[in-house]
C-alpha cells in the first residue's frame, strides 16, 4: 500500500483493505484511547458521542468505564459502521449503542442532546474544523464537554502518510481553535508513547498524545 493509499484508508476505509486497516488502528490507538477514556470522567447518566469510531472496538471499554451510559458513534465510513454493528449487536439491540454513518461537519442530532462528546485521532481528516466545532458546541447542552485527542504536529510530520491529506496540530492552536468557538478549554493533558509501528506499519515511531477538554458555555442558548 502507497503513502496515498494509506492515507486515504486512514480518513475513510473501505473494502477489504478498509476491514484490515481498521484492525490495525485499533491496534495503533489503545494508548490513546486509553488515555482519553480516563480523561473523559464518564458519569452515570452520561449521553455520549463519538466522532470517528471506526471499527467500535473500544466501545465496550467505556460502559467498563460507566455502565450506566448512553452511547452513539458516527463515521464516515460504511465499513467501519458494519464492524462497529457488528461486534456490538448485543448493546445495540438492548439500547445502550446506536452506530450511524455520517459527517461531523453535519451532525443529524438536534440542538443538546449530548452531556460529552469526544474524537480520537480523526481531527486531522476534518475538512472545516471550525464548522465541525461549531455542530458539536451545538448539539452540547450547556455545561457539556468535548473532548479532542491527538497527536502533537512535531510527532507526526515524519510519517510518510501525513502529506496525503491530514492537517497537524500542536495544544496551542486546537486550544484557540476551541476558544473561537466559546469553549472554555480547563484541561490539556500529554504523554509520549513508548516507539511503536505506525498505523500504516512503514515505520517506527514516539507520539505524543494529546487530551484537551473544552466546556460549553453554561450560558448558551
Amino acid at each position: 500500500m502507497t503513502a496515498a493509499e494509506a492515507a486515504k484508508q486512514l480518513r475513510r476505509p473501505t473494502g477489504e483493505d478498509g476491514v484490515k486497516m481498521g484492525i490495525q488502528m485499533s491496534k495503533a490507538n489503545r494508548l490513546i484511547y486509553e488515555m482519553t477514556l480516563g480523561f473523559l470522567q464518564l458519569k452515570a447518566g452520561d449521553h455520549v458521542l463519538e466522532l470517528g469510531m471506526g471499527n467500535g472496538h473500544f466501545i465496550p471499554a467505556l460502559f467498563e468505564k460507566e455502565n450506566n451510559i448512553q452511547y452513539t458513534g458516527l463515521d464516515l465510513s460504511d465499513v467501519m459502521v458494519q464492524e462497529a454493528r457488528a461486534s456490538n449487536q448485543d448493546a445495540i439491540h438492548a439500547g445502550r449503542v446506536q452506530i450511524l454513518e455520517g459527517s461531523a461537519d453535519r451532525l443529524p442530532f438536534g440542538e443538546e442532546v449530548f452531556t460529552k462528546v469526544f474524537a480520537v485521532n480523526v481531527l486531522y481528516f476534518w475538512q472545516a474544523p471550525t464548522a465541525t466545532l461549531q455542530e458539536i458546541y451545538r448539539v452540547l447542552q450547556p455545561g457539556a464537554e468535548l473532548v479532542l485527542a491527538f497527536r502533537t504536529k512535531r510527532t507526526m510530520e515524519k510519517l510518510p502518510f501525513i502529506d496525503h491529506g491530514f492537517t497537524l496540530y500542536d495544544p496551542e492552536t486546537v486550544q484557540e481553535m476551541l476558544q473561537n468557538i466559546g469553549f472554555e478549554v480547563n484541561d490539556i493533558q500529554t504523554t509520549v508513547e513508548p516507539p511503536k509501528a505506525a498505523a500504516d506499519g512503514s515505520m517506527l515511531v514516539q507520539l505524543e498524545n494529546v487530551c484537551i477538554r473544552g466546556i460549553k458555555n453554561l450560558s448558551s442558548i
